[in-house]
């Protein structure tokens, strides 16, 4: 994947904030989790400049439709799930403190 250079950095922003601004609230926070993950894991120097085929990527998009389709049902339930704890109070919040998860 290609590293966005300074000028790009501008837009691709604003893309975000735009697409994120449009999100019911609890999605955006699912935006804002997964980002503060992402800041957590390690970026590997090998990886740094591998690229990905188009047909490496279509291979890898099938399989994650599968897996999802062959489980459907039990993901939609764990999200029906989540979404009912969550209304009723019934989750620890969760904080990335200095690159670990607490649990509050």
């Amino acid at each position: 994947m290609a590293t966005q250079t300074t000028q790009q950095t501008p837009a691709f922003e604003q893309a975000l904030m735009t697409t994120i601004r449009t999100l019911h609230p609890h999605r955006a926070l699912q935006v804002l989790d997964f980002a503060r993950w992402l800041q957590t894991q390690p970026l590997l120097d090998e990886l740094l400049g591998e690229e990905i085929t188009p047909a490496e990527l279509e291979l890898e998009e099938k399989a994650w439709e599968q897996a999802y389709l062959a489980n459907r049902d039990n993901f939609r339930t764990m999200a029906r799930q989540a979404l009912s704890d969550l209304e009723t109070g019934n989750t620890l919040e969760m904080v990335i403190e200095n690159g670990k998860v607490i649990v509050r």
